[in-house]
């Protein structure tokens, strides 16, 4: 298939869907437009192509059909327990005590509705109805509303009838499954008393108009868009989050994955940063005139100290302001405070600008493209371009990190390494490929790897706060919370010698006093438990 109609198919995916069709993933797109093509018995794509584009019954069936293909379902039950827990113990029954107070004062229903947006094969409703009858005893005389919806048809067949393998409750604790499951076969089933709040339809969050009362789709206490916003477009984000906002009542509550929303102006909403995770609250009507919206530039949300009710209350606000500046893509791997602060020369600059001074104006010039490309998600553009700086400057540090960089997003790990040791070559006191590094190894399950590279960090750069907070985060995952608090800590020391107004810049502001309240937040959290 011609690149360019590829390219038409790759606009129109996104223009219906939101999706965002990665270059390195075209090939397989064109595989799957040539399997419906030849299901409909086409024999050019651009026939294809203007079926696609008309407004009829046989369209819509098509485009469900293609979806099917172009979607991943991958769910299990209780995804992200850190999530379920400040769903639990904070979101919940804040949201439950309110609506209680409603009803008392006008007489009416108790009722509490929940949108699961994006719910793929059902996991995530079916697991909201499992918190729901743990919190609320007399859930019976609530008017409950858990709605599921996703744009894959096949994924929600599978949603009403229930049925999930083994593998679905790889992270869920056998008595839960035990009392909310019946085994079936080799498989296991729903129970009918679950099933009694959950509704399940197809939705489209691009295309659809909503908040729609026919369809339920208004007056929401709590939306979770969680692993979606991941393969969207950036305009598509920004489109779905309005009318999310839209959706949810005044004070209700959006929850989305971990930094799907970095970089989005989130208009009117206020950020709840919890150790768990980032909330979003549509914030009351006489506070938005007084309401800047938020920039989320933070991914605070992998520090997990451990969560209990009474140390999940109190999240820290904070009031991050209306940035113009561009934000860098987050790579798949985790970059907890590094898109903060790389270490604590708060002058310092975006890598991708760091260009030598004596350095040729050719290669400057696609180091820059190279940059370019690489925050619009053109991988392959941005690979090229940094080849090409190799290819004319062996020993340029910013094309083996920026393809390291690259790689690691892509989650070829072994490629991300190799660059990483290139750069090394290159500048063996650079501490960012360390970081790359760090967190490859981390993801991987390398704790102690992970601990090398970190510690590596701060021998380099004794004041980079975003190293010891990562390995607080590993230390607290192996249970060693007396080293946990070291590191956090150290951190306050070294926040408690700038002045409180100190910006500390990458993609975004945020000062040294706002820093230090979070991480002074996380020890009186830790010494609570």
């Amino acid at each position: 298939m011609k690149d360019s109609i590829l390219q038409l198919f790759v606009q129109l995916i996104a223009q219906e869907t939101g999706l965002h069709i990665r270059p390195q993933d075209c090939g397989a797109l064109s595989q799957k437009i040539a399997s419906r093509m030849k299901a409909l018995k086409l024999s050019i794509p651009e026939q294809y192509y203007q079926f696609l584009q008309t407004n009829s019954e046989p369209n819509q069936r098509e485009w469900r059909e293609l979806i099917v293909l172009l979607t991943t379902t991958e769910s299990y039950f209780l995804r992200d327990k850190g999530q379920f827990k400040l769903l639990e113990n904070v979101i919940l029954p804040e949201i439950i005590e309110e609506k209680k107070r409603l009803s008392n004062e006008s007489g009416l229903m108790r009722s509490l509705r929940i949108w699961s947006a994006g719910c793929s094969t059902g996991e995530e409703p079916y697991s909201l109805a499992i918190l729901i009858q743990k919190l609320i005893p007399d859930w019976q005389d609530w008017n409950i509303l858990i709605l599921g919806t996703d744009i894959n048809q096949e994924a929600l067949d599978k949603a009403k009838q229930g049925i999930y393998s083994p593998w679905s409750f790889r992270l869920v604790d056998p008595e839960i499954q035990q009392q909310y499951f019946s085994k079936y076969k080799s498989e296991w089933i729903i129970d009918t008393k679950l099933i009694k709040n959950v509704k399940f339809t197809y939705g489209n969050l691009v295309k659809d108009d909503y908040p729609n009362t026919q369809n339920d789709l208004c007056n929401m206490d709590l939306i979770l868009c969680r692993n979606v916003f991941v393969y969207f477009e950036s305009q598509s984000i920004s489109l779905v989050i309005k009318k999310f906002y839209n959706t949810l009542r005044m004070g209700g509550y959006l929850m989305t994955g971990h930094a799907e929303l970095y970089g989005q102006i989130i208009p009117q909403f206020r950020s709840k940063i919890f150790p768990a995770s980032v909330v979003y609250q549509r914030i009351e009507r006489e506070q938005e005139k007084d309401y800047q919206p938020t920039q989320m530039l933070l991914n605070i949300t992998c520090i997990e100290p451990k969560l209990r009710s009474e140390n999940l209350s109190s999240p820290v606000l904070l009031p991050i302001g209306n940035s113009k500046d561009v934000a860098t893509p987050l790579t798949r791997v985790r970059e907890p405070f590094e898109n903060i602060l790389r270490s604590i020369n708060v002058k310092q600059s975006n890598l991708f600008s760091l260009i030598p001074k004596n350095q040729d104006r050719l290669a400057t010039n696609l180091i820059q493209e190279a940059g370019d490309f690489f925050k619009n998600k053109n991988y392959s553009e941005a690979i090229e371009k940094a080849e090409q700086v190799i290819e004319l400057y062996p020993d340029n540090f910013e094309a083996y990190y920026l393809l390291a960089e690259i790689y690691a997003n892509l989650g070829k790990y072994e490629q991300a390494i190799d660059y990483c040791q290139q750069a090394l070559k290159v500048d063996s006191m650079s501490i960012f490929p360390y970081h790359i590094l760090a967190h490859i190894a981390e993801e991987q399950g390398d704790l102690e790897g992970a601990k090398v590279f970190l510690k590596r960090i701060i021998y380099l750069s004794p004041s980079c706060i975003s190293a010891y907070l990562e390995l607080a985060n590993i230390y607290n995952k192996e249970g060693n919370f007396k080293r946990e608090k070291k590191m956090y800590t150290t951190s306050c020391e070294i926040l408690k010698l700038l002045p409180p107004e100190t910006p500390i810049e990458q993609q975004g502001k945020i000062t040294a006093s706002e820093l230090l309240k979070y991480v002074k937040e996380v020890l009186l959290q830790s010494s609570n438990q």
